[in-house]
């Protein structure tokens, strides 16, 4: 058999079709379609990654005293160095501050207890947490609040009530010399500066006229100290926080305003016969500072201790802030200050006779629905608290074994820190709806 060549054949096709290749005509090609020239784009810069979130962790403080002294005296201060780590950047832009200081004790009954309250003062002025450029601050331990909360409820109080200065409470871990002190309050320290006690305090030579009216900043505190202080003649301790020494006139000033307040209050029935107690002091902030205080049922709250009042130049007397409340809202031994219910404030000095005055009470009444709502929000308040404590609790309680103990004046020891905010929760949950039913009813 013969083999056909299959390229021979092939080349032959167009032979038989009539194709051949000059009878070919190719098949139209497209041209491709031209674009406009674009202008050359500049290179955009490579994205950053957005940054992890930090966990929030309460701050920490770490004091490094010289050799390693302990803290033992009130009065005398040691030296030392303080770093302050805020990783979370949740107070300020800072996350870590160092600086030299000295540190001693402060505080009256809570310096007894084994967890120490401490005062700080810089050797430079500093801006911490956002805080006004100062160089005292407070370290307060809350050793008997189980809860490490009430002085921040307070606070919070404060601020809803409106005082001329409300101190803000930062929850902080505290390492003295390496070792772990616990759960603190850092804080403002109570004194005359710009963002805090913001008055101008009277000069030396301010003895006569209206320069002698102010302005002067006052604490009624019955465990009185070395500073210059008095009694009024309704037995009022009453001691000068600035001027520190007050001249002659200027003592005798303030003592004399005092008992005249002091007795315009007993004579309240009979103002037209006196001077009338409010065209002495500042009514509203008399208010706010009673309705902060028996929400509290604070049992210092009876105008004998942490009370401080101001009179500027010119000026009424003024309820400015409030201070010290760890053995406030339901944390106290004291016949009745463990129940949500009953007036603490209402019978206290200077209110059992201003609670007789019927533009008082109408004042009162207005001022305490005005801010009523506000205070419904304190449980959420406290709830974020304790959030924002993040487990730091348990290290303060690994450290300091008492929740299931007595210590001073507690009224209950629960055995957990959840019962204890429980309890301060039912506590000012009940204590605000009677005084709304009570208040209303006068």
């Amino acid at each position: 058999m013969k083999r056909v060549c299959l390229f021979a054949a092939l080349c032959c096709l167009p032979l038989f079709f009539g194709c051949g290749e000059e009878n070919f005509i190719p098949p139209a090609v497209e041209e491709p379609p031209t674009e406009e020239p674009s202008e050359p784009s500049e290179p955009s810069e490579p994205e950053e990654p957005e940054p992890e979130p930090v966990p929030y962790s309460i701050p920490v403080v770490r004091i490094m005293t010289e050799g390693a002294a302990p803290v033992v005296s009130k009065e005398d201060y040691v030296n030392g160095t303080i770093r302050i780590e805020d990783p979370s950047k949740r107070f300020s832009d800072m996350d870590v501050y160092e600086g030299t200081m000295r540190i001693r004790g402060r505080g009256n009954s809570t310096w007894g207890m084994p967890k120490k309250p401490f005062r700080i003062k810089l050797d430079k002025k500093a801006s911490l947490f956002g805080l006004a450029e100062e160089k005292d601050w407070v370290l307060l331990a809350n050793y008997s609040d189980k809860t490490l909360l009430r002085n921040s409820v307070a606070m919070e109080l404060s601020r809803i009530c409106g005082m001329k200065w409300t101190p803000t409470l930062i929850s902080v871990d505290v390492y003295m010399n390496d070792e772990y002190l616990g759960v603190y309050a850092f804080t403002e320290h109570k004194e005359v500066a710009a963002g805090r006690v913001d008055i101008e305090v009277i000069g030396e030579g301010d003895n006569g006229g209206e320069a002698l009216t102010g302005g002067y900043y006052l604490e009624i505190e019955e465990a009185m100290d070395e500073t210059t202080c008095f009694k009024t003649d309704y037995d009022t301790p009453v001691m000068f926080q600035e001027p520190e020494v007050p001249t002659d006139e200027q003592f005798e000033y303030v003592r004399n305003l005092l008992n005249r307040f002091e007795t315009a209050v007993e004579n309240i029935q009979h103002q037209r016969d006196y001077v009338t107690y409010r065209e002495l002091f500042d009514v509203p902030s008399l208010i706010n500072y009673y309705i902060i205080k028996e929400v509290a049922k604070d049992p210092d709250g009876n105008i004998r201790k942490s009370t401080f009042v101001t009179k500027e130049r010119g000026r009424k007397m003024e309820m400015y802030h409030v201070w010290d409340f760890d053995i406030t809202l339901g944390n106290c031994n004291y016949t009745g200050f463990s129940d949500p219910e009953g007036w603490q404030m209402k019978g206290a000095k200077w209110y059992n006779k201003m609670f007789q005055d019927p533009y008082f009470v109408k004042e009162v009444q207005a001022r305490w629905n005005e801010v009523y709502p506000q205070l419904l929000e304190v449980p959420a308040f406290i709830t974020a608290q304790i959030e924002l404590l993040d487990g730091a609790q348990d290290r303060n309680f690994e450290r300091w074994d008492i929740l299931d103990k007595y210590v001073w004046p507690n009224a209950v020891w629960l055995g957990s820190y959840e019962a204890e905010v429980e309890f301060l929760l039912d506590f000012y949950k009940r204590r605000i709806a009677w005084l709304d039913t009570q208040l209303n009813a006068l």
